[in-house]
């Protein structure tokens, strides 16, 4: 059950009209936005058919093709996400947007073609669903529900020898908590160079060698440079782990912007500590915070 401050701020949120295409505004080229919906907060503002509304024909035969309920209720949200956010920075209504995906299954925008080109990732985990935008880079994001029953032991030997060494000092809850930090690191760069698991999990690692930091290298033949990618993790509702890859065009740190929406509802913005990051900061978006979502 949600505290009494969040109920009487989610009521204050849902007063805000959501922003019409002739709103929109140019993404940031230094800023990378991540959008975090809640199934449960979806729920209680009763837009499912909203969303439905805005899917094509083959979105819709996808809905039809998914037999389990919370598979359906994902994936619906997930669209009704990115078809929302994009509307946000392109004066196009949200029904307009076509989506395909490139050689290897990520998803891409079809139509229309916005310039300068935007990029954007999805993940999913229980009751979250997570999406990252930016425009001029690669990215990739993953989230975890550290909640659900994992055999995190049988999953280590797809880490990297550091990562398996280090793991093995610690004790039972900071090892599993340790195990789904690199997790989600992991599958946010390998998402990021846009090619899932078919790289080798072990193949890339990472290291926390200082409070709040984190360090990329390569194993074996993993052919990459660290100082190419940016990364930043949190922590929401307690037990949702996030990490956030992305490309970086130059030394100068990238600006993480974070929200909790309810698609064509509100929007509010969240200033997460990050757990670790290199060469991304976070920080309150002001000008998100005026318009009221």
């Amino acid at each position: 059950m949600r505290a009494p401050q969040e109920a009487e701020r989610d009521a204050a949120a849902l007063r805000h009209p959501p922003r019409e295409p002739g709103m929109s505004r140019p993404l940031d080229p230094q800023r990378i936005e991540l959008w975090c919906a809640w199934l449960e907060d979806i729920d209680a503002a009763r837009r499912w058919e909203d969303y439905l509304a805005l899917l094509d024909a083959p979105e819709r035969e996808r809905q039809g093709r998914l037999r389990v309920p919370a598979d359906r209720r994902r994936d619906l949200a997930a669209r009704a996400l990115v078809r929302t956010v994009l509307s946000r920075h392109v004066p196009v209504p949200p029904e307009a947007w076509a989506f395909g995906a490139d050689a290897n299954g990520r998803p891409r925008i079809v139509a229309p073609q916005p310039l300068p080109p935007i990029e954007f990732n999805i993940a999913h985990s229980g009751d979250l669903v997570v999406l990252a935008v930016a425009t001029g880079r690669s990215l990739g994001v993953d989230v975890e529900d550290t909640s659900r029953r994992t055999d995190t032991a049988a999953l280590e030997r797809y880490f990297a020898p550091q990562e398996r060494e280090a793991l093995a000092t610690l004790p039972a809850e900071a090892r599993r908590r340790r195990f789904f930090e690199l997790w989600t690191l992991k599958e946010s760069y390998l998402k990021a160079r846009g090619v899932g698991l078919r790289l080798p999990l072990r193949g890339v690692a990472f290291e926390f060698n200082e409070p709040a930091s984190v360090q990329l290298s390569f194993t074996g033949l993993f052919v990459d440079e660290a100082a190419r990618w940016a990364l930043a993790q949190f922590t929401l509702r307690g037990h949702y782990t996030l990490a956030v890859c992305a490309e970086r065009q130059g030394p100068q740190a990238l600006r993480l912007t974070i929200q909790e929406t309810v698609p064509l509802a509100w929007a509010r913005p969240l200033t997460p500590t990050l757990a670790c990051a290199s060469g991304i900061e976070a920080g309150r978006d002001v000008a998100d915070a005026l318009l009221g979502g």
